[in-house]
């Protein structure tokens, strides 16, 4: 299957294209527009109608990135009559460590003092989830990680997790910041596996995954 992944959950938007599992397209682009999409889909030697599947990072996340990266491949999949997956942000991020034996957190801001936080289990190249996706506060994941004393990598924004005396910790591995991203390229690889097991998602129902849901303001 050839599924092309959208990612504009942070601040580096990216897309992917892959061949089951070979890599067709990778690259980073300055928004998450369908035309400049399809132009890199083109240079891949693909035709549009030859995408199987689009899968995208469905959050959580920064507000307006899911709000466009979503509205985005929703349309895609529309117009060319494929199938759609979403695929959580920080599974996105914990697939760049896919190759280790072990353990690995993944953490985002979310807003003010609180951020989103993972578990997850590599093993044989596969990824497992250990944990749904929470929201807490810093201190309350500084405590968790503690009590930890096996080996743990930690992936996403973990700057905060050093600033608390933690960076020390010999079993705390901590990913560079090249393998902190939920980059497009995952994103199609996670959504494969969701679309050969037939969980494709409604266009119509699909919706961000926000950790927190926006406040609007009314004006009159």
């Amino acid at each position: 299957m050839r599924i092309l992944g959208l990612s504009s959950a942070t601040k580096i938007i990216s897309i992917g294209l892959i061949d089951e599992e070979k890599v067709l397209a990778e690259t980073t682009i300055a928004d998450i527009q369908a035309e400049k999409i399809m132009f890199y889909v083109q240079e891949a030697g693909i035709r549009a109608e030859d995408i199987d599947g689009v899968a995208v990072a469905a959050g959580p996340g920064s507000y307006s990135g899911l709000r466009g990266g979503l509205a985005t491949a929703k349309s895609l999949a529309q117009t060319l009559n494929k199938p759609l997956a979403g695929v959580p942000t920080l599974e996105a991020i914990a697939y760049n460590l896919i190759n280790i034996e072990g353990t690995m957190a993944v953490i985002l801001d979310a807003r003010a003092d609180e951020y989103n936080f993972a578990l997850f289990g590599a093993s044989g190249g596969k990824l497992k989830r250990l944990t749904d996706d929470l929201v807490m506060k810093l201190e309350t994941i500084v405590e968790r990680l503690s009590l930890i004393s096996g080996e743990i990598w930690l992936a996403g924004n973990t700057l905060g997790i050093r600033d608390q005396g933690l960076g020390d910790r010999k079993n705390l591995r901590f990913a560079e910041e090249a393998h902190s991203q939920p980059y497009g390229i995952n994103v199609a690889k996670l959504g494969l596996l969701k679309l050969a097991a037939g969980l494709a998602a409604d266009p119509l129902a699909l919706s961000p995954e926000y950790s927190h849901q926006p406040h609007f303001k009314e004006y009159h």
